[in-house]
């Protein structure tokens, strides 16, 4: 049996696709999102691999509709799942607080553990 894969993200991921963002005048729904970049569904373009881009808008967990500017790099194209994954380069002030948001709302109700008992 292969061993698991190692993980090799630096930022932890979202569990929900909260937030919608603009490529190209195209709103596509995120997965796996994070700080530092995320899945982008829907996406049927011809951007591949290495390519680099700007989202120009994202619709926050509330629906608000914002402009932004986010410099991104393809890190993986997926044309048959019609989809493709993103690392943020440069994040504007507005994009970082909205997915800085979108990651506190993410872990809201958790609660620490009891620290074991030696």
């Amino acid at each position: 049996m292969p061993a698991p894969k190692k993980e090799r993200r630096l930022h932890k991921r979202s569990k929900t696709p909260t937030i919608n963002l603009t490529i190209d005048g195209m709103s596509y729904r995120t997965s796996n999102l994070s700080i530092g970049g995320s899945l982008v569904e829907g996406y049927e373009g011809l951007l591949s691999a290495g390519s680099l881009l700007t989202i120009t808008a994202l619709v926050d967990t509330d629906g608000t509709l914002s402009d932004v500017e986010i410099r991104c790099r393809v890190i993986r194209g997926e044309p048959e799942a019609k989809r493709m994954a993103v690392t943020f380069l440069e994040l504007d002030a507005t994009a970082y607080d909205i997915l800085q948001n979108a990651m506190a709302k993410r872990i809201e109700g958790l609660t620490l553990s009891e620290p074991k008992k030696d």
